[in-house]
């Protein structure tokens, strides 16, 4: 009982330790952030490097959070349903957290500063402009007040700019008119000043909007949500402390109150016990106790008397087996004496061998030496691999920022689908699989992609497959599934030009159109499905063409086929890649399966969507437990 409640006391000790850590690291996280905004967001370095320690000690930082929040969420001292509410929230809050701090880097970043970014080119077009015979001090005006609203980001300051520049307009026509009486002269001049105002024009608009979404004040923009969400995280952390204490109170209360009842009995059961022993046990015990110690006395000599005890119980048997234990010892004494003087012997043998490996101890210590610099030489040699690896693991992290750059926002998909939820898992620092959503004529486009490959392969397919997209989507006007796929086909054989070389990458894709006037989804797949689950709970599935995006091996040209779905209100559709489904795990360590995932999302129909996320997560990693992940992972899921 003492152990238990021992144990129990140290398990109270350890989430008491947890979240006194968790609290910490959601500290150091707001300090991290303060400190990325006071000693990069004006370091040239930065902007010229896109390599950031805060940055970087942020991302580990809010990692380890997130994992330290599951693992406490599964903590057996969490029992209550309501506290591990609590938990999710939190999880979730951190999560946005993460997301809006990785936002507002990247706007920074874009944004620029002296000579990078927005601003650098947007210098480099106003020295141009200097060196032109323009109004002077007009364009003095104009950069004078792009820098007061740098400095102190007033929306007037923007207004103030942006009527200085229909003035430089005005003077561009004045000054090309006065100047110059050649037309085709006059007429280049004013193309040339014009296109270079344009230019700066573009890229004010461009650094003004940025700093609106940063938010100029700290309140404002992604500043301002980030400061709401901090608010947020510290209230909910403070709220799990008080439930965990209160309940870990009652629960001490609860096992002293046990623990002095199982003490208490225990006590008067012993002194029992202990009487009847002595009764029992006590006079024959101490009658052997004197026998043995008359024996000792006599240094074991042959003057020695049984012991004429008779029990038939264990104090009998052990009277007998003293009786012969003391004939042996008697006997084994005698040859004792004899093995000593053999020893003796022996010793001076050893002796005269201690000699000879002494004088072999030199040889060793040479050999030592030896053996001493080799070690030295193996050190220096780890130490430069390390390095090494450090710098490409530096690499692959800021490839890793630019991907992440590359998908959409987590403010984007809750704008687009608020019913929605995206579990991104990727095996490696970078991704081979990607997810894209976009809005282009009243429709909603949704797509998850699995390129050839993982890590830094997989990534550089992937940001082949997102820049053909967005081509297809947004700048081509194409929203029906089955041409997206044809048209994404034809840009990765063109692209990596695939019939000239042996070159066979591809991609595995599902992706739905969503009607936002019809409701109506269309869906077309290659080698990936599509499940949806109906409002009675009953899964359905939509298998995709058997072939890949890219590759040339059977045919140039493919078509694929397009699927439609009426879809009733509280329909859910899930689009993921084969790395959920492949992932070895279970008592067996048997894959995943595609038949596991259809009844995992049946068991999840009357769960709250945005719940999902959490759900699919921990089923991942349970059925994963031990085992390696193999690959990447995605999978997305939405309501309509």
């Amino acid at each position: 009982m003492l152990l238990w409640y021992d144990s129990q006391m140290q398990e109270i000790e350890k989430l008491t330790s947890t979240l006194s850590q968790i609290d910490l690291d959601i500290r150091q996280t707001d300090k991290l952030e303060r400190d990325f905004f006071s000693s990069e967001a004006l370091n040239l370095d930065f902007y010229e490097t896109g390599d950031s320690y805060y940055v970087l000690q942020h991302q580990e930082l809010t990692a380890q959070l997130r994992k330290d929040l599951l693992s406490l969420r599964m903590h057996p001292f969490i029992p209550s349903k309501k506290l591990r509410h609590h938990i999710d929230t939190l999880r979730r809050s951190v999560r946005k957290y993460e997301t809006t701090f990785d936002d507002l880097v990247t706007k920074i970043y874009q944004r620029g500063f002296k000579t990078q970014g927005y601003e650098g080119k947007m210098n480099e077009h106003m020295d141009s402009l200097l060196k032109t015979p323009l109004n002077k001090l007009l364009l003095v005006r104009i950069q004078n007040a792009q820098q007061h609203f740098l400095l102190y980001k007033q929306e007037s300051q923007i207004q103030q700019v942006n009527t200085l520049l229909k003035e430089l307009q005005k003077n561009i026509e004045e000054v090309s008119e006065k100047k110059y009486r050649n037309i085709a002269i006059k007429a280049e001049k004013r193309t040339d000043w014009k296109e270079l105002a344009n230019k700066y024009e573009v890229l004010w608009q461009k650094i003004a909007k940025t700093e609106r979404n940063i938010g100029y004040r700290s309140k404002l923009g992604l500043k301002g949500k980030l400061n709401i969400l901090s608010n947020k995280i510290e209230r909910a952390i403070e709220k799990i402390n008080r439930e965990v204490h209160k309940d870990n109170e009652a629960f001490r209360i609860q096992s002293r109150k046990q623990l002095i009842w199982v003490v208490s009995a225990s006590v008067l059961l012993n002194l029992i016990l202990g009487l009847w022993v002595v009764r029992k046990l006590g006079t024959p015990i101490k009658q052997i106790s004197e026998t043995i110690h008359n024996v000792i006395k006599n240094d074991f000599s042959a003057e020695w008397k049984p012991i004429p005890i008779q029990h038939p119980d264990e104090i009998g048997r052990l009277a007998k087996d003293v009786n012969l234990l003391v004939s042996r010892i008697l006997e084994r004494t005698a040859e004792v004496f004899q093995q000593n003087e053999e020893l003796q012997a022996q010793k001076a043998e050893l002796e005269q061998q201690t000699e000879e490996i002494l004088s072999q101890r030199d040889v060793v210590e040479s050999q030592n030496q030896s053996i001493h610099a080799q070690n030295k030489y193996l050190e220096d040699q780890q130490q430069e691999i390390q390095l090494q690896n450090r710098n490409i693991t530096a690499s692959i992290n800021y490839a890793k920022r630019i991907q992440r750059a590359m998908l959409p926002t987590q403010t984007f998909l809750e704008e687009l689908l608020p019913n929605s939820f995206v579990y991104f898992n990727p095996r490696d620092i970078v991704s081979g699989d990607f997810y894209f959503f976009a809005e282009k004529n009243n429709k909603i486009i949704v797509a998850a992609v699995d390129c050839t490959g993982h890590g830094v392969p997989g990534a550089f397919m992937s940001v082949i497959g997102n820049d053909l997209l967005t081509q297809i989507v947004i700048w081509r006007g194409i929203t029906e599934s089955n041409l997206i796929l044809n048209e994404l086909h034809n840009g990765i054989v063109q692209t990596l030009k695939q019939e000239e070389t042996e070159n066979r990458d591809g991609m595995d894709i599902s992706l739905c159109v969503l009607d936002k006037k019809t409701n109506q989804i269309q869906y077309s797949g290659a080698k990936n499905a599509l499940l949806y689950v109906t409002p009675d709970g009953k899964v359905n599935q939509i298998k995709g063409d058997r072939h890949h995006v890219g590759g040339v091996a059977k045919q140039l040209k493919r078509n694929f086929t397009p699927y439609k779905v009426d879809t009733p209100k509280g329909t859910r559709f899930y689009l993921f890649t084969d790395g959920y489904l492949d992932q070895f795990g279970g008592d067996e360590s048997k894959k995943y399966s595609k038949k596991r995932f259809q009844i995992f999302i049946e068991k999840m129909k009357n769960t709250h969507i945005l719940e999902l996320q959490h759900e699919t997560e921990r089923n991942f990693i349970e059925w994963k437990g031990n085992e390696k992940q193999i690959d990447d992972v995605l999978v997305i899921g939405f309501e309509v």
